[in-house]
């Protein structure tokens, strides 16, 4: 058992000289550090505790502590995971174990059909043990209404931003957004339905207000403002300067429409700087040496994975064209540049897309 003292924490937390002497005038902190030392925490885990919840070192090592840990270990956790889920999230210390840890754990195994699920939820969102019932329960009650399978909810739990949503948001403000979810059409057995809910409890109405009138500037309708949300519900996440200058760039760069724009939301998805442009100038260079057949559709290459695509188009004529490694990792000069995108701009549309 690795030895070290309440001031070796403290100086290693970077706490407070009068945190120390608080400290050194109880015996509490010594009990403490006894007590985490036994259950096998290491120094680092100590001392990232103690980081995250100083006020740990001031609690009532067997009285209050070690009932909630024996607890912990009880749920179906195994060692390790059990000290990763303290060291995440030690503000669990702060939560009656009669009152919350227990009531809420029974609520999980309930809700999401058996102890396994419940554990998965556990070591992947250690912070929903410091959550509430008084938000839990009624937001997954309103997410089994619309016959979602516990497998799912647990999964959506276990998402760290999806579970903080569920777990902290109000209930009134849950039930709707997920009724606008609902209304826009969405499946809620659907990814999506899960990324729209997400992107609407994070923005306001005045955000969504702000990012159609930007669409709309840039030449979309409501319509096409919808079709794209339903795509990629994080487009509105973005900022109004990114969606810009990307819309811009397919536009300018391809000439493609608003309208066709949004029929290919994905592609507004991702980075220009570190997918997109690499991705069309190694395509041109192909294209200009005859590597590949002329009617390469682009839109499938920009989507497809970053191992398909590396395998695919890169590491198949690196060797008899080396410029693709040089495009594909941003390292081709300015002038190259604009030549490959004026041959690509003179590509039929059909073949852009």
């Amino acid at each position: 058992m690795v030895s070290f003292t309440v001031e070796d924490i403290i100086t290693s937390c970077g706490l407070s000289n009068q945190f120390l002497v608080l400290c050194k005038s109880s015996e509490k902190p010594n009990a403490v550090l006894n007590l985490l030392r036994s259950c096998g925490f290491s120094r680092t885990q100590v001392e990232t505790i103690v980081s995250k919840y100083p006020r740990i070192l001031f609690c009532k090592a067997q009285e209050n502590l070690k009932p909630k840990i024996d607890f912990l270990r009880s749920v179906g956790l195994s060692e390790t995971e059990f000290l990763g889920v303290v060291t995440t999230s030690p503000q669990l210390f702060t939560r009656s174990l009669k009152n919350n840890l227990v009531p809420l754990v029974d609520f999980l195994v309930t809700s999401l059909g058996c102890q396994h699920n419940a554990v998965v939820v556990i070591k992947k969102y250690p912070f929903i043990l410091s959550s509430t019932l008084k938000y839990l329960v009624p937001n997954l009650s309103t997410l089994q209404n619309l016959g979602i399978p516990p497998s799912q909810i647990s999964n959506m739990l276990a998402n760290t931003i999806v579970g903080r949503v569920i777990t902290c948001t109000k209930p009134c403000r849950f039930s709707e957004v997920v009724s606008t979810v609902m209304e826009m059409g969405f499946d809620p057995l659907s990814s999506a339905f899960k990324a729209a809910v997400r992107a609407l409890l994070f923005c306001n109405g005045t955000t969504w207000e702000g990012k159609l009138v930007l669409y709309k500037t840039l030449g979309f309708s409501d319509e096409d403002f919808l079709k794209m949300f339903k795509v990629n519900p994080s487009l509105i996440s973005r900022s109004d300067r990114l969606i810009r200058s990307t819309v811009e760039f397919y536009i300018n760069k391809f000439n493609w429409s608003p309208s066709q724009l949004s029929r290919r939301a994905e592609v507004l998805c991702y980075s220009l700087e570190k997918r997109i442009i690499p991705r069309c100038l190694v395509v041109q260079i192909l294209l200009s040496r005859d590597r590949i057949h002329h009617n390469v559709k682009l839109y499938p290459v920009l989507i497809s994975s970053e191992n398909d695509f590396l395998q695919r188009y890169v590491i198949e004529y690196k060797d008899e064209t080396p410029e693709v490694l040089d495009a594909y990792q941003g390292k081709m000069k300015s002038a190259e540049c604009d030549f490959y995108w004026e041959e690509l701009r003179r590509l039929p549309f059909k073949i852009i897309l």
